[in-house]
């Protein structure tokens, strides 16, 4: 019973400090409520867009390189000791219109040609096999494995694809990524029924893929190949997209939201800090352990008291987060709301023992406040 009624008297004497100051408890509970409407308005201005039925992508062939390329580009190959990989070459030539082909004896030469030469842009694409021929009249392994070379910068990239400014520039492949910087609601690039960035398609990767594949089948039987060609096209097309909703507000509240959740309990930590610090200077502290209070009762009575203030907030918060306020829909339109109080409320408590661990740091008031003006 006696740390029952210290504990109260704690919470007591608490409760009366926060008490004489009206305006620091209103700015506490209404500064989170402000950066809640902040999100509101936002809600509000930005419209979304319902997809109730599934992107269907037409198909198209691969067999021909797209309009807007030259016919005066020329193919690369590697080595050019190999008479079946310059028949290769040729044949991918015939099948592409290209002007002419071009051998190297090994992949550094081709490099350096593309780095010294100035007419190196005339070469579309280079196919490399790994295959280490002996001798000229070698024929092509059983299983054979080849690689494509094309320029690191997209050549027909869309201007505005162009720029860095673009969240999915095209001013490289991305062999390197999995998924795009900026995922935005529904299919990549939706509008394009070719794929889009990075452009396999537009930059002839595709064409030229299907050529040396088709020219490989010729060198081990011509006849047989041209006979199973004749009766086989292929085509490509995009996977289906399922219905969805294209609203670019989840963009600006993955980005915002945890800001502005920080914010609104910035003023309140900060108070806290100065509650505990101030407290700590005028010794009342140790005047209190010294008439037989336990540690534990100071930092849980002043929890308690903080936690308390900011449930209030929590709950508004939460509100005004999950309840729907406009044709658009709330902030968290499908978020469960128990489920947004209970995250803020753990937000709240790592936000308390945080302030209070900055306050072990000062013994006094002064000291806090020259820090919080340096920072």
């Amino acid at each position: 019973m006696a740390i029952i009624r210290q504990f109260g008297l704690l919470v007591w004497k608490n409760y009366l400090q926060q008490k004489r100051q009206i305006l620091v408890t209103l700015v506490e509970i209404l500064l989170p409520l402000l950066f809640s409407g902040i999100l509101i308005v936002l809600r509000q201005k930005v419209p979304f867009q319902d997809y109730p039925n599934a992107t269907i992508y037409e198909s198209f062939a691969v067999d021909i390189l797209p309009k807007h390329f030259l016919r005066e580009l020329q193919l690369g190959y590697v080595p050019s000791n190999s008479s079946v990989v310059r028949k290769v070459a040729e044949d991918v030539r015939a099948s592409l219109s290209l002007a002419s082909v071009r051998g190297f004896e090994t992949e550094e030469q081709f490099e350096e040609h593309i780095r010294t030469d100035p007419q190196s842009h005339q070469i579309l694409a280079a196919v490399v096999f790994e295959h280490p021929f002996t001798h000229d009249e070698e024929p092509l392994p059983l299983q054979v494995s080849y690689h494509l070379r094309f320029t690191f910068t997209p050549r027909n990239a869309p201007p505005k694809e162009k720029s860095e400014l673009s969240p999915n520039s095209d001013l490289d492949w991305h062999t390197f990524s999995l998924f795009p910087l900026f995922q935005l609601p529904g299919p990549r690039e939706q509008h394009d029924k070719e794929g889009g960035t990075p452009g396999y398609f537009r930059e002839g990767f595709l064409a030229v893929q299907h050529a040396v594949d088709r020219a490989i089948m010729r060198s081990y039987n011509r006849t047989g190949a041209d006979r199973l060609l004749a009766m086989t096209r292929v085509v490509l097309s995009r996977f289906p997209y399922p219905n969805f909703i294209y609203d670019v507000f989840i963009l600006a509240i993955q980005n915002q939201l945890p800001l502005l959740l920080v914010l609104s309990f910035t003023y309140t930590s900060l108070n806290i800090v100065r509650a505990v610090v101030q407290e700590k200077e005028r010794k009342l502290k140790e005047y209190m352990r010294m008439m037989g209070l336990s540690n534990w009762l100071h930092w849980s009575a002043w929890f308690l008291m903080f936690f308390l203030f900011l449930s209030i907030s929590v709950f508004f918060v939460t509100l005004l987060l999950c309840i729907r306020v406009s044709p658009n829909g709330a902030v968290l339109n499908y978020s469960d709301p128990t489920l947004v109080f209970v995250f803020l409320l753990v937000f709240t408590v790592a936000t308390i023992n945080y302030s209070f661990m900055i306050s072990a740091f000062f013994s006094r008031g002064g000291w806090f406040c020259l820090c919080l003006m340096g920072n």
